[in-house]
C-alpha cells in the first residue's frame, strides 16, 4: 500500500527534508499541499509533483491517508486533532506541543479515531545510535552520566523561534533533542528534573537552557542548549570502563559522514558512520507502521507523551525554581 500524504505547512524543514525524500519514496506519494498562502501552496504543489493544493482545512477534508504537520509548535495541537478526527494518521514536527495537557489531547484524539501519531525527532533514526548502543553494551561497563549539548548562533529577529505566541524558544526548538537522547541512552524515563531557562528581554522567550536530570540507579544527565552559541550538536556517554563522544548527533545532513569516538585505555578509537537520510528513515518507518508492514519500533504514542511530560517538568522547575519529580505530574 502506498500512502497518500498531505502537508500542513510549507516550512523550511519540509522543503529541506520532507519533499526531497518523498519524491523518491516507495511508501508514499505527495497528494495534497496545504499552506496558509494558497499561492505558495500552488507553487509548491507544482514544484513537487502534486496537482492538489489549498489551505490547511482543504488538506484535512481531502482523501489523504496521513498528514505531515510542519507548523509553528503552538499550532500543532489544533491541526493534529483535526487531522485525527478526520481519520488521518499524523507525523508531527517536534516539539509535538507546548504543554503536557496539549499532548494528551492530541493523543486522545488519535486514540479515539484509531490513527497513529509520531513526533518527528528524526535524529533517533540515524544508524549511528544503534552503533552507540552496541558500544555501550560491549565497552562502557556501567553507564552513569550523559552530557548533551545543542546550540547555534542567534536566529534572525523575524524567525518564528523568537515568537512566544507561536511556541518559540530554545526548549521547544533545541533542548528537546538532547533531552530525548538522554532517554534513549538510559532506556528509561527520568525521576526528577532541575532546570534553568534564560529569557531574552526583547522577545520574552527562552534563549538558553541548562537542565539536570536524575534517572534510576543514580544515573544523571546534564543538557545545555542555546541560541547564542558556537554550533554544537553532540553528546557524551560516560561509563565505568570507557567513554563515548559524538561528532554530529541531532541535525545531521543527508550527505554528512559523522563519527563516534570511543575513549578507552588512554586511546581514542574512531568509527566513521556513512551518510544517512535520518528524516527519510523516520518517514519510511512511520509509513511502514501505519500500513502494518512492520511493528512499531518503540511505541510512538507513549514516547510522545513521555517526552511531553518531561518537557512540562522542565517548564515547571524553571518557573517555580525547584526540583520537580515527574511522578508529581498528573497523568
Amino acid at each position: 500500500m502506498t500512502l497518500k500524504i498531505g502537508t500542513i505547512g510549507c516550512s523550511r524543514v519540509a522543503e529541506k527534508y520532507f519533499f526531497p525524500h518523498i519524491n523518491s519514496s516507495e511508501n508514499a506519494d505527495i497528494e495534497f499541499v496545504g499552506s496558509r498562502s494558497i499561492k505558495k501552496a500552488e507553487e509548491w504543489a507544482k514544484k513537487y509533483g502534486s496537482n492538489k493544493f489549498g489551505d490547511y482545512a482543504d488538506v484535512i477534508n481531502s482523501n489523504v491517508d496521513a498528514v505531515y504537520i510542519s507548523l509553528p509548535i503552538a499550532l500543532h495541537e489544533e491541526w493534529a486533532i483535526k487531522a485525527a478526527n478526520a481519520g488521518k494518521h499524523v507525523l508531527c514536527e517536534k516539539s509535538s506541543s507546548i504543554s503536557y495537557q496539549s499532548a494528551k489531547k492530541m493523543l486522545q484524539a488519535c486514540k479515539n479515531n484509531n490513527v497513529r501519531i509520531l513526533e518527528a525527532l528524526a535524529f533517533r533514526f540515524h544508524p549511528q545510535h544503534k552503533q552507540i548502543q552496541n558500544l555501550i553494551n560491549e565497552e562502557l561497563g556501567n553507564i552513569q552520566n550523559f552530557y548533551g549539548i545543542f546550540g547555534f548562533p542567534p536566529p534572525p529577529e523575524n524567525d518564528i523561534r523568537w515568537k512566544k505566541e507561536l511556541g518559540g524558544g530554545v526548549l521547544n526548538d533545541v533542548t528537546c533533542y538532547p533531552i530525548c537522547a538522554s532517554r534513549i541512552i538510559f532506556q528509561s524515563e527520568p525521576i526528577s528534573v532541575l532546570a534553568h531557562l534564560e529569557f531574552d528581554k526583547k522577545f520574552q522567550v527562552d534563549k538558553s537552557a541548562d537542565v539536570f536530570l536524575k534517572y534510576e540507579d543514580e544515573k544523571t544527565a546534564f543538557v545545555s542548549s542555546g541560541f547564542n552559541n558556537y554550533y554544537q550538536s553532540k553528546y557524551d556517554v560516560w561509563g565505568s570502563n570507557a567513554k563515548i563522544s559524538t561528532k554530529r548527533t541531532y541535525a545531521v545532513p543527508q550527505n554528512y559522514k559523522t563519527s563516534i569516538y570511543l575513549h578507552k585505555d588512554d586511546k581514542i578509537f574512531e568509527t566513521v558512520i556513512p551518510p544517512a537520510d535520518q528524516f527519510g528513515l523516520m518517514f519510511d518507518t512511520f509509513c511502514s507502521v501505519v500500513t502494518k508492514k512492520t511493528q512499531n519500533p518503540y511505541g510512538f504514542e507513549k514516547d510522545l507523551l513521555n517526552q511531553a511530560k518531561l518537557m512540562e517538568s522542565i517548564r515547571i522547575s524553571n518557573k517555580e525554581k525547584k526540583l520537580v519529580f515527574l511522578s508529581d505530574l498528573k497523568d
